[in-house]
């Protein structure tokens, strides 16, 4: 019965024999795509240098967007991976949520992704994250536009490519007073970061704060 289970997780793309990172051989169905040694090499990286995003109180990040968790993360971006993200999401819950209760938002959100991305991917791959680590979340940013993704973009065309988010009209009264705390996968030049807190500050938010799952080298 167990062995049917396993090789219908596998039928249904949940899971798979070689780990995506190693390629090394995956000993149980419960791995799902990534190896032992792989599963113990994520683990958040301290000490990590943290530079001054502007207008953003205070940030967390969990690792280094290199090995096992690079090729995590890819996997869920580019394969449309939903459970590898849940369970990337358990791996974080319990350095995500030491944050949140030292902080304690008022809202917790995510970047929007534009529609090109949603509708190759069919999801949001941090709100899928989140789901795994179990935090609430509401959705208050959009974007606009059609724009290839900002991957290997110089900063000047990143800073144009930022320009697309926007806040959920519904949303902006939600925003006054309130704490913010936003998830992101991966930090690299900071402009989405600076964007979406630019936005929340100039309709009331009283701070915002960020976590991310990754910092880029």
């Amino acid at each position: 019965m167990i062995r049917f289970f396993a090789e219908l997780i596998k039928s249904l793309g949940m899971c798979q024999e070689e780990c995506i990172s190693c390629g090394g051989k995956i000993s149980s169905w419960q791995q799902g795509f990534v190896c032992e040694n792989c599963i113990s090499s994520l683990k958040p990286h301290h000490p990590i240098e943290y530079k001054k995003l502007e207008y953003v109180k205070s940030y967390r990040v969990f690792g280094l967007y290199e090995g096992a968790l690079k090729d995590v993360i890819l996997s869920i971006k580019f394969n449309a991976n939903i459970p590898l993200a849940h369970w990337l999401g358990k791996v974080i819950a319990p350095y995500l949520w030491e944050y949140i209760n030292s902080i304690k938002p008022d809202i917790i959100t995510t970047p929007a992704i534009n529609l090109r991305r949603y509708w190759s991917r069919g999801f949001n791959h941090a709100e899928e994250i989140l789901k795994g680590a179990e935090v609430p979340y509401i959705s208050i940013f959009k974007r606009v536009g059609f724009q290839a993704p900002s991957a290997g973009l110089k900063k000047e065309e990143r800073l144009k490519v930022v320009q697309t988010h926007l806040l959920r009209e519904e949303a902006i009264d939600l925003l006054e007073n309130r704490k913010v705390l936003i998830f992101d996968d991966v930090l690299t030049t900071g402009a989405t970061i600076t964007r979406l807190t630019e936005l929340s500050l100039m309709v009331g938010a009283l701070e915002v704060h960020a976590f991310f799952v990754a910092k880029a080298l």
